[in-house]
């Protein structure tokens, strides 16, 4: 499944029309309440509910992710970095929501040795995620190899290169294991680095698919 991430509330009415069941609400982005975001996604499209830490208070965080699981987010993203208090609030929120909770780790750097990687996997599940995912910057096939080699570990995750040339990270991603891929609208409006359209994604799928 390919995810949209959006940036700008103008951007949904966009993604629907390309047909994407998943996306992503960047709430950090978008600077809108939540009530005004959702009115404007169908019920039959499922939802991630992301806010990052830049410009907002830690209750600021969780009041703008309970409103959007209050309205249905099929999905909330936390950070790995986060502490067990707040990871453990929001978890608890989300089982009466019915959400499910991806716990993230976020790299712009670097990519961490295979065991720093394996120990950052078990505290995305160790925080309450029945979801990983790892995104990191790419710089080398070897930190290719090493992200991938990941999916052969236990437990639902979503690993992703960023940069140029973890793009092809972002292209195996759903035929290794992973529960989603990230994509953007269109050039120039990517949330990370690396990202691919959601047009150029699904070429691809369909010269890989073709029987």
């Amino acid at each position: 499944m390919i995810c949209v991430s959006i940036g700008h509330i103008s951007q949904i009415s966009e993604a629907l029309k390309l047909g994407v069941k998943l996306i992503e609400v960047r709430l950090d982005l978008i600077r809108k309440d939540p009530g005004e975001i959702f009115s404007g996604i169908p019920g039959n499209i499922n939802t991630i509910a992301t806010c990052r830490p830049e410009g907002y208070s830690i209750e600021e965080r969780k009041g703008l992710l309970k409103k959007c699981m209050d309205l249905g987010a099929s999905f909330l993203d936390i950070e790995v970095e986060s502490s067990e208090a707040y990871a453990a609030e929001l978890t608890d929120y989300a089982k009466g929501c019915e959400t499910e909770v991806i716990v993230s780790y976020h790299n712009f750097r670097k990519t961490p040795d295979r065991d720093e990687l394996g120990d950052i996997l078990d505290r995305c599940f160790y925080l309450g995620g029945t979801i990983a995912k790892i995104a990191t910057m790419v710089n080398s096939r070897e930190e290719v190899n090493r992200l991938l080699s990941l999916y052969e570990l236990p437990g639902k995750k979503v690993v992703i290169g960023m940069g140029g040339a973890g793009r092809i990270t972002r292209v195996m991603a759903p035929y290794l294991g992973a529960e989603f891929t990230f994509a953007s609208i269109a050039g120039g409006d990517e949330t990370a680095p690396g990202q691919i359209t959601v047009s150029q994604l699904n070429e691809i799928y369909n010269v890989i698919d073709k029987p």
